[in-house]
C-alpha cells in the first residue's frame, strides 16, 4: 500500500508541478495531496509511517526534478506530509472515514478537514519556502497554495478514498449488468461532454459538463458523483493548462485563468457532492422506511391488537385486519371515519385529549381507557396507546394507535374492587368504605348522622348454636338493614357483630326514626338456627355530625351512645349527648 500510494503520488505531483507552475511559484493545480490523504484514511495508523515516507520521497523527487529544485525538496515534502497528517487525523476524529458522501454532515466535515483546516495550516509555510527560493510574491503563493490544495483535496479525496478502500470494486461486483452498463454510459457521456466543452475556446459552455454529472449522480449515486467531479477536474484542468477550454475566453494571464478554473471547479464540487450526499441519505432513509413499513405491516396484520393510523383530525387512514376480530368491523368499513365516532359519548372528551397530547408530544406514548361499541352494538372496554409521527420536514402529520380489548381485565378489576370494598359474609360495605364515605360527608360540611348498631348477646348465639348459625344471623341482619334504609344511606359491617349506618342529609329526628324502625324490625324477626328460631335484638348509638368534627369525634360520640344503650338494658336506641 505504501509503495502504491507513493508511486501514485509521484505521478500526480510530477504532472501538476510540471504543467501548472505558470508564475514560477506554487503549482496552480494540486491533486497529489488527495492521493496521500486517501491512503492514510483507509489504512490503520500503524501503517502511516510507511505511507508518509513513500509520499515524502515522491514529493521530494518531483520537487527537485521539475519544481523549485533540490533546496526546497525536503522542506516542501515535510510541509506536504504535515498537511496530509492533519487532514487524515481530522477525518478520523470527525468520523468521516471511508465514506464521506454518506451524509451532508460527513461531507461538511470532509470539506472542512481537507479543504480548510489542513491547507490553511500549511499554506503559510509552503508559500514562505517557495517565495524565499524563487523570489516570487508570498501572497500570490499563499493564495495559490490554499486554492490548489483545498480544491484538489475536495475534488479527489472522495473517489480516491473509494478506490483505496476497495469500495469501487465491491460496487462493481455487486451491481447488476444493467446497472454497470448504465453507469458506464453515463460516465462516458460525462467524459464526452467535458472533453467537448474544454476542447474549444469559442463558446462559454462551462455549465454543460454539470448536466451529465448531475444525471450520473442521480442515477449512479455517490460513486457517480465522485467520478464526475474527478472527470471534470482532470479533463478540464488538463485542457486549461494547455490553453484550451472556455476559461480562455477571459482576459488575463494563465495564472488568473487557472484560478478561475479552480473557482469553477469549486462551484461544481459544492453543487454535485452535496447532492450526492443528500441522495445517499434519502436512499438510506427510504430503505429504512421500506424495511420499517414491512415490519410494521407484518406486525399489524398478525397482531391481536387493533392498529390504526389517524390523521391529525382523527380520520382513520389505516386499520389492521384484527379490527374484525375485536370490533366486528371490516378495515374498509372504518376508513375515512373519525375514530372518536366509535367511542361512547361519555368517553369522547378523554379520548380527544389523549389524541391531542400525542400530537403535541410525538416522542411520548399516551394511553387512555374508554368504552366503545362494536359493530354489533356490544359495548366493551378498550385501551389505546397512541404516538404521533412526523413527516420528512419534522411536522407532526398524524398518530398511530394500538388498541386492545380490556373488557375482561376491567371485569376482573371490578370484581377485585368490589371484593376489596365488601364484607364477604354479609355483602355489605366494609370498614374502609364506611370511613371513606364518612370522610366525604365531613369534607362536604353538610348535615348527617351516624349510628353504630351492635347485636345483643351475639356471643351466646355462637356458643349455643355454633358459628355457622351466627353467620346466618349476621347475613339476615344485613338483609333487614338494607331493606329498612333510605336510598343514599350506607350500612357497613365494622367488625364482628358491629355495624355502622351513615345517614347523609338527615337531621336527628329523621335519623332517629330510621334507626328505631330498624331496631323494631330486628326485634320482631325470627332468625333460624337449625331447628330453632332465635330472637335477636340490637342496641344502637346515634350521633349527629357536628360542624368541624372529625371522623374520630363522630364515631366516639356514637360509641358512647351505644354503650349507654347497652348499660340501660340493651334493645334500645340512645342519642349522643
Amino acid at each position: 500500500m505504501a509503495v502504491a500510494t507513493g508511486a501514485a503520488y509521484f505521478v500526480v505531483a510530477l504532472a501538476t508541478i510540471a504543467l501548472t507552475r505558470f508564475g514560477g511559484g506554487v503549482a496552480c493545480l494540486w491533486f497529489a495531496g488527495a492521493v496521500q490523504i486517501a491512503g492514510l484514511v483507509v489504512r490503520p495508523r500503524r501503517e502511516w509511517p510507511g505511507i508518509l515516507l513513500a509520499c515524502a520521497a515522491a514529493s521530494a523527487v518531483a520537487t527537485a526534478w521539475v519544481g523549485v529544485g533540490p533546496v526546497g525538496a525536503v522542506p516542501l515534502a515535510l510541509i506536504n506530509m504535515l498537511e496530509g497528517v492533519i487532514a487524515a487525523h481530522l477525518l478520523h476524529r470527525f468520523d468521516v472515514g471511508r465514506d464521506p458522501l454518506d451524509s451532508l454532515g460527513r461531507l461538511t466535515r470532509l470539506v472542512f478537514a481537507v479543504g480548510v483546516a489542513a491547507p490553511l495550516a500549511t499554506a503559510p509555510l509552503g508559500a514562505a519556502v517557495v517565495s524565499r527560493i524563487t523570489g516570487t510574491s508570498f501572497f500570490d503563493n499563499l493564495v495559490l497554495w490554499m486554492s490548489a490544495h483545498a480544491l484538489g483535496n475536495i475534488s479527489a479525496v472522495p473517489i480516491l478514498g473509494f478506490v483505496a478502500s476497495g469500495a469501487v470494486g465491491r460496487w462493481v461486483r455487486n451491481a447488476s449488468p444493467e446497472r454497470l452498463a448504465e453507469a458506464a454510459g453515463l460516465v462516458a457521456l460525462t467524459v464526452g461532454v467535458t472533453a467537448g466543452v474544454f476542447a474549444q475556446n469559442g463558446a462559454p459552455l462551462l455549465f454543460a459538463p454539470v448536466l451529465p454529472a448531475m444525471v450520473t449522480t442521480f442515477r449512479v449515486g455517490r460513486m457517480g458523483a465522485a467520478a464526475s467531479v474527478l472527470i471534470i477536474a482532470g479533463v478540464g484542468g488538463l485542457c486549461t493548462v494547455v490553453g484550451s477550454g472556455p476559461v480562455h475566453l477571459l482576459d488575463g494571464d494563465q495564472v488568473q485563468k487557472s484560478q478561475f478554473f479552480l473557482l469553477y471547479l469549486a462551484a461544481t464540487v459544492l453543487t454535485i457532492l452535496p447532492v450526492a450526499a443528500d441522495l445517499r441519505r434519502r436512499r438510506t432513509l427510504f430503505n429504512e422506511l421500506r424495511e420499517s413499513e414491512a415490519r410494521y405491516r407484518l406486525l399489524a396484520d398478525n397482531s391481536t391488537d387493533i392498529v390504526l393510523n389517524l390523521d391529525v383530525d382523527g380520520t382513520i387512514r389505516y386499520a389492521s385486519p384484527s379490527i374484525a376480530q375485536l370490533g366486528g368491523f371490516t378495515p374498509e368499513s372504518v376508513l375515512g371515519r373519525n375514530a372518536v365516532e366509535l367511542v361512547l359519548p361519555e368517553h369522547r372528551a378523554e379520548v380527544t385529549r389523549a389524541h391531542l397530547a400525542a400530537l403535541e408530544d410525538p416522542d411520548s406514548t399516551v394511553a387512555v381507557e374508554y368504552r366503545a361499541a362494536t359493530a354489533s352494538g356490544e359495548v366493551r372496554w378498550f385501551e389505546t396507546h397512541t404516538r404521533g409521527f412526523r413527516n420528512g420536514l419534522g411536522e407532526v402529520t398524524g398518530v398511530v394507535s394500538a388498541i386492545r380489548d380490556i373488557s375482561q381485565r376491567k371485569a376482573v378489576e371490578g370484581e377485585l374492587s368490589r371484593a376489596a370494598a365488601t364484607d364477604p359474609l354479609t355483602g355489605l360495605a366494609n370498614r374502609r368504605v364506611f370511613d371513606a364515605a364518612l370522610d366525604r360527608v365531613l369534607g362536604a360540611g353538610g348535615r348527617a348522622c351516624v349510628a353504630v348498631v351492635d347485636l345483643d348477646h351475639f356471643k351466646q348465639v355462637n356458643d349455643r348454636f355454633g358459628h355457622e348459625a351466627g353467620d346466618r344471623v349476621l347475613a339476615r341482619f344485613a338483609e333487614l338493614a338494607r331493606g329498612s334504609l333510605r336510598d343514599g344511606d350506607l350500612v357497613a359491617r365494622l367488625g364482628g357483630e358491629e355495624f355502622g349506618v351513615l345517614l347523609p342529609s338527615a337531621d336527628v329526628e329523621r335519623a332517629q326514626a330510621v334507626c328505631e324502625r330498624l331496631r323494631l324490625l330486628v326485634a320482631a324477626t325470627g332468625f333460624p338456627a337449625g331447628r330453632a328460631v332465635l330472637r335477636v335484638t340490637a342496641s344502637i348509638g346515634l350521633a349527629e355530625v357536628a360542624p368541624g368534627a372529625t371522623r374520630a369525634d363522630v364515631m366516639r360520640a356514637a360509641d358512647e351512645a351505644l354503650y349507654r344503650a347497652k348499660a340501660e338494658g340493651r334493645d334500645r336506641l340512645r342519642l349522643a349527648a
